[in-house]
């Protein structure tokens, strides 16, 4: 993970302090319209997962077999998957806007987000897919990867960037500021490791009056139902920080080698 040493003159220093300070005022300045969204997304969710509950099923090992479970079930599982890019796709618009001292309404961030969480995913998987071979192979180049493709989503976002040519965007950002982007995810790392661990708390104590010696309800309960919200608006407010955090990182790299983006946002929501 070497860095290119900058010989023609003192390189500006990565603020990590900045990127931080950045990472939770992207996501607090807009939690009202964060919050919305995720609103939003519960009510999709439980409109998709409703017939998981309300199926009238009175055997309890009649769901695990059922058609009906099974392809209710899947269909949670994609629009998770979906939704999780959404809100982190949203979030990195109002995110970026502030950081750039604009301001974004609701209805067009949310509409564009909806549009780009598909291709998003499609090259974060890929980016996942890259990180975890490298690591299997060798530590080192997955953690080189991880690192400098780490901006791909905020590169394709706010830059007119090619789907695929945001690997090398980012690639060019991240150079010669390697090891600083490194500390940077291993300090948020810890931050997201704390509030999944917090998350993964709650759900099971509040879950826990659930199962009883009788075996696992798979029927609707209240409890149950009020555990899986609350997990998931905790989960969704981490994926919104980490979004939130991407995005700061994208904004230093940029202010670093091109100088402050104050004044400059794309016009993808003229």
């Amino acid at each position: 993970m070497s860095d290119t040493i900058n010989y023609q003159g003192v390189k500006p220093s990565f603020e990590m302090g900045r990127v931080l300070n950045r990472t939770f005022s992207g996501l607090f300045k807009n939690i009202k319209y964060i919050l919305a969204a995720i609103a939003i997304v519960f009510l999709i969710s439980a409109a998709l997962s409703a017939p998981m509950y309300f199926a009238g099923i009175s055997d309890q090992a009649a769901p695990a077999i059922s058609w009906l479970y099974l392809v209710t079930s899947i269909l949670s599982l994609i629009a998770f998957f979906f939704f999780m890019m959404f809100i982190s796709v949203f979030t990195d618009h109002l995110a970026f806007a502030s950081f750039t001292n604009k301001k974004l309404g609701f209805k067009a961030p949310f509409l564009r987000s909806l549009k780009l969480a598909l291709p998003v995913l499609f090259i974060v998987i890929l980016y996942v897919i890259a990180t975890y071979a490298g690591m299997i192979l060798l530590i080192i180049p997955g953690v080189i990867i991880s690192v400098g493709w780490i901006v791909i989503g905020p590169a394709y976002l706010h830059e007119d960037t090619s789907l695929f040519g945001s690997f090398g965007r980012s690639w060019q950002l991240t150079s010669g500021y390697k090891w600083w982007v490194w500390l940077a995810t291993i300090v948020m790392g810890l931050i997201v490791t704390f509030f999944i661990s917090v998350s993964a708390i709650l759900i099971s104590t509040l879950s826990l009056g659930q199962v009883s010696s009788e075996g696992f309800n798979v029927g609707f309960s209240t409890t149950g139902f009020l555990g899986s919200i609350l997990f998931s608006l905790l989960i969704y407010l981490t994926l919104a920080l980490y979004a939130s955090f991407t995005t700061a990182l994208y904004t230093e790299l940029r202010e670093l080698k091109e100088g402050p983006l104050a004044e400059e946002m794309s016009a993808v929501f003229d």
